[in-house]
């Protein structure tokens, strides 16, 4: 037998979720609104760009976003700088629980189809982190016109063991050393990527216990808060 006061939200909750609808909508106005912004964006595509469909998922975010990442290569996100709960969910299981290289997309950014991702810049650290990032963007280092490694430190063997690395994608890496600045990590690579006119940045994506996001706040939030170029991640 069920217990009724298993299935009954407390009052709490249900007040939580009138408010969320209150300030985010219900889930149907929600979807439409997704729904609408792609069919804009739809017609908006250059002719010859290649085809995107629309398929709908039901399921919890996390769950459902490791489930459609499996057969992906690369997932791209778009970095709303209001995002609601949904979408907060289901970026951090792309990024953190996929396994899967993502290309988050700053809102509104527009890069010209011309030159996009000529300029790289990759920030350097002797991390398993890092190293997938890089093998998950050995196309676009490949092509470009230009790479360069940021290390914010000294030249150490562990940041000339992460160049050597990029060298293997078929890169020809400039390496750039910068001293520790005033500002937070993750927001001096984006400053320093900005500064070499780099229209994608490549990182790894670092995750602390909740605790220390909490109090601290963390490398890789604080890159992507401060990010107005793509930025290609891998945890």
């Amino acid at each position: 037998m069920v217990d009724p006061e298993r299935i009954v939200a407390a009052s709490e909750e249900i007040n939580l979720q009138r408010l969320r609808e209150h300030d985010e909508g219900t889930p149907q106005q929600r979807a439409d609104a997704i729904r609408a912004a792609f069919l804009d964006w739809s017609a908006s595509v250059p002719e010859g760009t290649p085809g995107v469909g629309w398929k709908v998922l039901t399921g919890p975010e996390e769950e459902t976003v490791d489930r459609a990442a499996r057969a992906a290569d690369v997932i791209v996100l778009v970095l709303a700088r209001e995002a609601n709960t949904d979408s907060a969910d289901a970026f951090h299981a792309a990024i953190f629980r996929s396994g899967k290289p993502v290309l988050v997309v700053p809102s509104g950014w527009r890069g010209d189809a011309r030159s996009v991702f000529a300029t790289i810049a990759v920030a350097l650290s002797d991390s398993e982190a890092t190293r997938h990032a890089i093998e998950g963007a050995g196309p676009w280092l490949r092509t470009a016109r230009r790479v360069i490694a940021i290390h914010i430190g000294d030249r150490g063997e562990a940041a000339l063991a992460v160049t050597r690395l990029l060298l293997e994608t078929g890169a020809e890496p400039e390496l750039h050393a910068v001293p520790p600045g005033k500002s937070n990590l993750g927001q001096q690579i984006v400053e320093e990527a900005r500064s070499i006119g780099a229209d994608l940045l490549v990182a790894g994506a670092y995750r602390h216990s909740e605790v220390i996001e909490w109090l601290l706040g963390g490398t890789t939030r604080h890159l992507l808060a401060a990010a107005d170029l793509p930025v290609l991640l891998a945890h």
